[in-house]
């Protein structure tokens, strides 16, 4: 099966915090519009939140 079709496992790991300074979840880096949304995104709106999670990550830890 063509992985674009594919919905991608959730980031969430139950850790669900808001930092307040950045808006972002604690333990997913998703914004809370991107945790609503979530399952109501095609498998290519997922995956392009989960691209803008890792971008995140790499742009803290610099």
């Amino acid at each position: 099966m063509n992985a674009s079709l594919t919905a991608p496992a959730s980031p969430c790991i139950n850790v669900c915090v808001l930092a307040p300074d950045t808006g972002l979840c604690r333990g997913c880096a998703r914004t809370l519009d991107e945790i609503a949304r979530w399952g109501g995104m095609s498998p290519l709106e997922q995956r392009a939140t989960l691209a803008r999670v890792e971008q995140r990550r790499r742009d803290n830890e610099e």
